[in-house]
């Protein structure tokens, strides 16, 4: 289910990522969107000085920063209550995706993840996604950040799309019965 259009002229967009190049070319590619304002930050300790100073329309965070790295930026994004980009929607994007970090990341409550190098058009999209069709925010004991999983009346199941064709059982599939953000 596609949201509304969203209106990348009035974005205000932050970029965390420790390299310079990469900076200027997510920067470029939000400024190729028409993206209003871009923000980028080189550190964690940087990024959250941003959030807490300023608002955002999207976070795009790199995983590897150093010492304390994307996973650790939203952690501390998404617990502090007084942090004014609580529910800012954050797209992390890495290199070296593997399962323990991207397992880290889910944990931390992102948006959504993306690997490297990034395409233009895939990063638009996301974007797209992520603003026209917004996750519902969970705040629990143990997790704060965006649903899991997409709600079930935005996604038909494969079960639903199997009764409709007649069929008792879904077809098999190599991907999971849930339709994940990511």
């Amino acid at each position: 289910m596609a949201g509304p259009t969203v209106d990348f002229t009035k974005l205000r967009v932050l970029v965390v990522e420790s390299h310079a190049l990469m900076r200027r070319i997510l920067g470029e590619m939000l400024r190729g969107f028409d993206v209003a304002y871009v923000r980028d930050a080189r550190d964690v300790p940087e990024g959250l000085d941003c959030v807490y100073r300023e608002d955002f329309d999207v976070v795009i965070v790199d995983l590897y920063l150093g010492k304390l790295d994307g996973a650790d930026f939203a952690i501390q994004v998404r617990r502090d209550r007084t942090c004014r980009n609580r529910e800012v929607p954050i797209l992390l994007i890495t290199g070296k995706p593997d399962h323990d970090k991207v397992m880290k990341v889910r944990s931390a409550g992102v948006h959504g993840m993306m690997a490297k190098p990034i395409a233009s058009k895939d990063l638009y999209r996301r974007i797209q996604a992520l603003l026209g069709d917004p996750m519902p925010f969970v705040v629990t004991e143990d997790y704060v950040g965006p649903a899991r999983v997409r709600r079930e009346t935005d996604v038909p199941s494969r079960v639903a799309y199997a009764r409709a064709a007649g069929r008792a059982r879904p077809a098999p599939s190599c991907h999971s019965r849930r339709q994940r953000t990511w």
